[in-house]
């Protein structure tokens, strides 16, 4: 396909919307994974996997988040 095709157009904003998508789905959970890792702190006995859950979750937002401003 040239440049200049139409369809070559289509496909990268068709990807970036998707990755925005993936992005934003995974910033949700991150966010309540987060939250549950607050609220797990004030518990008399704390546990470490909500942490390391959200740990792991905000890592990869932030990572598609990057990765998707590079491709701009």
């Amino acid at each position: 396909m040239s440049p200049t095709d139409p369809q070559d157009h289509s496909e990268d904003r068709r990807r970036k919307l998707q990755l925005d998508t993936l992005t934003g789905f995974l910033g949700f959970f991150a966010f309540l994974a987060v939250v549950q890792a607050v609220i797990n702190i004030f518990r008399p006995e704390p546990l470490v996997w909500p942490a390391l859950l959200a740990l792991v979750l905000v890592i990869a937002t932030v990572s598609l988040w990057r990765a998707g401003r590079s491709r701009s």
